[in-house]
């Protein structure tokens, strides 16, 4: 598994939903998605860009992105930087990851 796209129809990745996917490299999520679970991409260590579409994106579980790619880059609708910025803060990713419109 090197790509995930997630259909606009998911509303929840679920906890450790791709955990340890150690060639997963891209993660695309659709436009409705909600709820990130605990350890969702936990050790997902070559995961170096996550583009999320969603403006939905209420919750982030512990530890969701501990152990990704320390240069992962994590795009979000330029809207939502702000509060999205405060979502992510503290779940697990080192603070080099950038998040950006």
């Amino acid at each position: 598994l090197t790509d995930v796209i997630i259909p606009d129809s998911v509303i929840e990745i679920g906890e450790s939903a791709f955990e340890g996917c150690t060639k997963l490299n891209n993660v695309t999520i659709g436009t409705k998605l909600a709820t990130i679970g605990k350890n969702a991409v936990k050790n997902c260590k070559k995961l170096s860009k996550i583009t999320i579409k969603s403006k939905e994106l209420k919750f982030v579980g512990k530890n969701a992105l501990k152990g990704i790619n320390a240069k992962c880059q994590i795009k979000v609708p330029s809207s939502k930087v702000k509060n999205y910025k405060k979502l992510f803060k503290g779940k697990g990713q080192k603070k080099t990851v950038k998040i950006t419109k």
